[in-house]
């Protein structure tokens, strides 16, 4: 390799961590309300089962999730139709989270109802599957503390997989709180701020 080859594959290396940048700062609002949903879902599940309430085939969570995914391809369509064409970093960042999100839905609904997985190991399993959506996110977009959140997720799996029990509802919810809600806020203001700039 030239030294003008290696020039020019590390131009497009910053133009695609420069796009990245951009694309991931759009998807803030889409860890808020995923986040939210998902800890709606964890607290109704633990009062369900605390108070004895019948939940029927998981409907809290049909509910829940069918809301998410309709929110998530209703702002797909909307910024493909904003943008035209999607950088590279947006395709790679909407890959990732679209085949964790599928991941995820089947470990939480095929997983469970098949009985392959015990419901108290959906949270955990789940967190291993974040765990490596927030890593892979984190090294496209170029920033440390959001492929270090992945850590977090893993820590948070493997207390889970070590302590089953109603506790995984709370440690779950707090890992949502903590390592999606959060950093999707920091991430909103932070797009906030460049489109003010």
């Amino acid at each position: 390799m030239d030294d003008k080859q290696a020039l020019e594959e590390l131009a497009y290396i910053k133009e695609i961590m420069h796009d990245s940048r951009k694309a991931f700062v759009e998807n803030g609002i889409g860890y808020i309300v995923w986040g939210i949903l998902i800890v709606l879902g964890l607290l109704s599940s633990y009062l369900f089962i605390v108070y004895d309430v019948k939940n029927t085939y998981g409907l809290n969570w049909i509910i829940l999730i069918g809301i998410g995914w309709l929110f998530s391809i209703i702002g797909a369509k909307k910024e493909r139709e904003k943008r035209k064409a999607a950088t590279f970093a947006e395709k790679i960042l909407g890959g990732v989270w679209f085949s964790a999100g599928v991941a995820m839905t089947i470990v939480g609904f095929v997983g469970s109802t098949s009985g392959a997985i015990h419901g108290v190991f959906v949270s955990p399993a789940i967190s291993v599957i974040l765990g490596i959506a927030f890593f892979v996110s984190g090294i496209v977009y170029g920033e440390k503390w959001i492929t270090l959140l992945s850590t977090g997720w893993w820590a948070g799996a493997i207390l889970m997989f070590y302590w089953p029990g109603m506790q995984v509802f709370w440690i779950m919810s707090l890992m949502m709180i903590f390592l999606q809600i959060v950093p999707g806020i920091i991430l909103y203001k932070q797009a906030k701020s460049e489109l003010a700039n």
